[in-house]
C-alpha cells in the first residue's frame, strides 16, 4: 500500500509554518485565496498536511516519552511533574494546549467548503472526514488533560477568541462523540489504498479508546467487535515458524514498517525526508548513536516483568521457582541473572545491565553500567536510572542515523483492541473466559505462558499488569493510570534505579527522586499563557 505523500506534507506546512496566535487562522497572506481551494489535488495536499497535526512538530517523540509521566519512567530532562512542582507555567503542559493546531484544521475544514464544487460529493465526505477525526483526536486528548475547554470549531478572529470561553466537559465530549459517528459514516467513501490514513478501522479503534476512559464497556465490546470482525488484523508474529525469536521485539523494529497486519493507526515516516531523533535519544552512550540518554526505565517497571514460568519474579524464591538456580548460576559467573528468564518483553523492551547491542547476532556494544572502561559506567552517567528503552530503536542504522530514525511511531494497534476489550468484559464480570482468551493471545505471541480464570479482582490485576508490560514506552501508561485512579498508589513516594554495589560489597537500588502526587494533578492547569491572552479562562482547582 502506498503511504501519505510526506514530501507533500512538509511542503504544506511550511505554509502554515507562522502561525502562533492562539486560537485564530494561519497567516492568508502565505496561501491566497485567490489562487487556492480550486481543485481536488489542492484539497487533498492540505488534508495531507493535517496528519502532522497528529502530534505535532517536537512532539512526534510524545509517543514513547509520555511514559515519564508515570511510574514506568523519568525524564533526563527532569520534568517537574515528578516532585508535584509543575505549574501553568510548565513547558510540557503548554505543548498539550494545541489551539494552534484546532486553528489549522478549523481553516482546512472551511477551505474544503471552499472548493466543494471543484469535488465530488464522495470525495468532499471523506477528505472532511479525515480532518473532523484529526480534530477530534486533538480535542480528546484536551480534554483528557484539561477538563474543560473551549469548543472551537470555525475560524476565529483574535477578538473573538479573546472572548471565548470553557465549556464543560460533558459538552465537549458529546460534541467528539457525534463527530466520530458521522465521521466513521463519511470515511467509508472515496476509499483510499494509502496506508497511515483514517480509515473505518481507525475510527472504531479510537471510539473504542475513548469509551474506555468514560467507561462506557458496552460500547467497547461494540466498536472493538467492529474491528475484529473485519479479519484484517491480528498480532504481528515476524517468525511464526520460529518460536526462539522475538516477533514482538521485531514489531518495534523499521523492517516491520509496511507489512504488519498489527498496526491499525500509525504516524509514518519517510527516511531522510521526515525523521525523528529517538536513535540517539534513547540510546546508550556506548551505542552507535552515541545515545543522549532522555528516557529513562525505573526498577518498578523492570520487576514489573514476569518469570518465565509466569509468576512474579519476586516470588520465584518462595516457590523454588526453577529458573532461581539457572539465574544464580549467571550472577556467580558475573552476569546479571536477575535478567534472564523473565518475561521476553523485558529485553524487547528495556536495555538492562549487560545487555547486549546485537546485529545480525554480532555484539556491536554491551551496557555496561558497572565497567569503568565503559562510555556507560554509572560514574560518568550520575542521572541514569541504570536502565534505557530499546524499542523503537533502529539497532542496524549507522552513526549517521542517530537523529534520522524513521520508525513508523505506533498509535493504535490490534493488541490494545484485544485489551481494551477483555477489560471491558471484566469490568462487567461477564464472559471473563473470553477476557481470559484474549490476554493469553497476548502472553502467548510474548512467549509467556497463559493465565487462568479468576475472580474479577484477581482478573483485573492480571489485565493491568499485561498492559503495563505490553504497552510500555507506547504513551498508553498514563491513560490507564489516570482511568484506574491510581496515582496515588503508583505516582507518590520515593522512586529507585539499578542495584548498583556498594562500597560495603552490598547491592543497593540507586535513589532516583521523591514524587508527589495530590488528586487535583488528575487534572492539568490551564497554560497561564492562554489565561493571559484570555481572563475568561478559568484555572482549574489548586492550580
Amino acid at each position: 500500500m502506498k503511504k501519505i505523500n510526506l514530501f507533500i506534507c512538509l511542503f504544506v506546512a511550511m505554509l502554515f509554518n507562522s502561525c502562533d496566535s492562539f486560537l485564530t487562522t494561519p497567516p492568508l497572506d502565505q496561501i491566497p485565496e485567490s489562487e487556492w481551494w480550486k481543485n481536488a489535488e489542492q484539497s487533498r495536499l492540505m488534508v495531507n498536511e493535517c496528519y502532522v497535526k497528529i502530534y505535532n512538530s517536537g512532539m512526534d517523540q510524545i509517543v514513547a516519552f509520555r511514559d515519564g509521566f508515570t511510574d514506568n519512567a523519568m525524564w533526563r530532562d527532569n520534568f517537574a511533574m515528578a516532585d508535584g512542582s509543575w505549574t501553568a507555567y510548565t513547558g510540557k503542559v503548554k505543548e498539550e494546549w494545541r489551539y494552534k493546531e484546532i486553528a489549522n484544521l478549523n481553516y482546512v475544514l472551511e477551505g474544503l467548503e471552499k472548493s466543494k464544487e471543484y469535488l465530488t460529493e464522495d470525495e468532499y465526505a471523506h477528505l472532511t472526514a479525515e480532518v473532523r477525526f484529526i480534530r477530534a483526536f486533538i480535542y480528546y486528548d484536551m480534554l483528557f488533560y484539561f477538563g474543560d475547554i473551549p469548543l472551537i470549531k470555525k475560524v476565529l478572529t483574535i477578538e473573538e477568541s479573546r472572548e471565548t470561553s470553557r465549556q464543560p466537559r460533558e459538552e465537549v465530549l458529546n460534541f467528539i462523540l457525534s463527530e466520530l459517528n458521522e465521521v466513521l459514516v463519511d470515511i467509508k467513501k472515496e476509499p483510499s489504498e494509502e496506508s497511515g490514513r483514517v480509515n473505518e478501522d481507525v475510527v472504531n479503534a479510537y471510539l473504542a479508546r475513548i469509551y474506555l476512559h468514560e467507561k462506557q464497556y458496552d460500547k467497547v465490546l461494540e466498536h472493538t467487535a467492529a474491528v475484529m470482525n473485519t479479519g484484517k488484523y491480528e498480532l504481528y508474529r515476524a517468525y511464526e515458524n520460529d518460536p526462539v525469536k522475538n516477533s514482538y521485539e521485531e514489531l518495534f523494529r523499521p523492517a516491520a514498517d509496511g507489512n504488519n497486519n498489527e498496526v491499525i493507526f500509525e504516524k509514518q515516516y519517510s527516511y531522510p525526508l521526515k525523521t525523528t531523533t529517538l536513535n540517539r535519544d534513547l540510546s546508550p552512550q556506548s551505542s552507535v548513536y552515541r545515545g543522549w540518554l532522555r528516557l529513562l526505565p525505573v526498577q518498578s517497571l523492570v520487576d514489573e516483568y514476569e518469570c518465565a514460568g509466569g509468576h512474579p519474579y519476586q516470588q520465584c524464591e518462595k516457590l523454588d521457582c526453577e529458573y532461581c538456580k539457572l539465574r544464580n548460576n549467571i550472577s556467580d559467573n558475573g552476569g546479571y541473572g536477575e535478567y534472564e528468564y523473565r518475561d521476553p518483553r523485558l529485553k524487547s523492551t528495556i536495555i538492562t545491565p549487560g545487555w547486549e547491542w546485537k546485529v545480525n547476532g554480532v555484539i556491536k556494544s554491551v551496557y555496561g553500567i558497572e565497567d569503568p572502561n565503559s562510555r556507560d559506567y554509572l560514574a560518568k552517567e550520575p542521572h541514569s536510572t541504570g536502565f534505557l528503552v530499546t524499542k523503537w530503536v533502529d539497532l542496524e542504522g549507522e552513526e549517521v542515523d542517530a537523529t534520522r530514525s524513521h520508525k513508523n511511531m505506533t498509535i493504535i494497534r490490534y493488541a490494545d483492541i484485544l485489551l481494551m476489550r477483555a477489560e471491558a468484559l471484566i469490568e462487567k464480570n461477564e464472559n471473563t473466559d473470553e477476557a481470559v482468551r484474549l490476554i493469553n493471545e497476548i502472553r502467548s505471541r510474548a512467549g509467556m505462558p497463559g493465565i487462568e480464570i479468576a475472580s474479577q479482582s484477581v482478573l483485573r490485576e492480571k489485565l493491568r499488569h499485561e498492559r503495563r508490560v505490553e504497552f510500555a514506552f507506547e504513551g498508553l501508561r498514563y491513560y490507564d493510570i489516570i482511568r484506574w485512579r491510581i496515582c496515588d498508589k503508583v505516582r507518590n513516594g520515593n522512586v529507585y534505579g539499578f542495584a548498583k554495589m556498594t562500597d560495603s560489597g552490598k547491592r543497593e537500588n540507586i535513589f532516583l527522586e521523591k514524587r508527589v502526587w495530590k488528586d487535583h494533578m488528575y487534572l492539568w492547569p490551564i497554560p497561564q499563557d492562554a489565561i493571559d491572552l484570555n481572563n475568561n479562562l478559568e484555572q482549574n482547582p489548586q492550580w
